[in-house]
């Protein structure tokens, strides 16, 4: 029976580091890189590499590994541990603000505004050079009488 409730409470704690992993990936891996990209890839690595070495820093002492290897994961491992304590208590505060942040309507982009009338000096000289009408530039090309001053 002892065994029994020792297994379950292992898959429990197991289940539970393996949701927390997935969803602190999503969060802060998948949600902020591009697919393919190189910090995609280092993120995934060590959202595999960093929970094996807190479950090898749990279970070395216990399964009789050497004193180099229980030391060699001990402090990566229980220090993951740690930090993904304080990553997901940080993580489930910022999660309301996410969500309403996210319910808001997109931004529309500000509406076109008319150009100011242009000054007086400005809308003589493009009368005078043909601007106004389509139909004198074609004249003025063709005669070559474009007067710049």
């Amino acid at each position: 029976m002892t065994v029994v409730i020792f297994a379950v409470v292992a898959l429990a704690v197991l289940g539970l580091l393996v949701l927390v992993h997935r969803w602190l990936w999503i969060r802060l891996v998948r949600d902020t890189t591009r697919p393919g990209g190189a910090w995609r890839r280092a993120g995934t690595a060590l959202a595999f590499a960093l929970p094996a070495l807190a479950v090898a820093a749990l279970t070395a002492g216990r399964a009789g590994a050497p004193f180099w290897l229980q030391r060699a994961v001990s402090w990566p491992g229980f220090m993951w541990l740690a930090v993904l304590l304080y990553l997901t208590l940080a993580m489930l505060v910022a999660e309301p603000a996410r969500a309403l942040l996210l319910r808001r309507p997109p931004r529309q982009p500000p509406e076109p505004t008319l150009p100011a009338a242009p000054a007086p000096a400005a809308a003589a000289l493009r009368d005078e050079a043909g601007w106004c009408d389509p139909g004198r530039h074609d004249k003025l090309l063709k005669t070559n009488e474009i007067k710049l001053n």
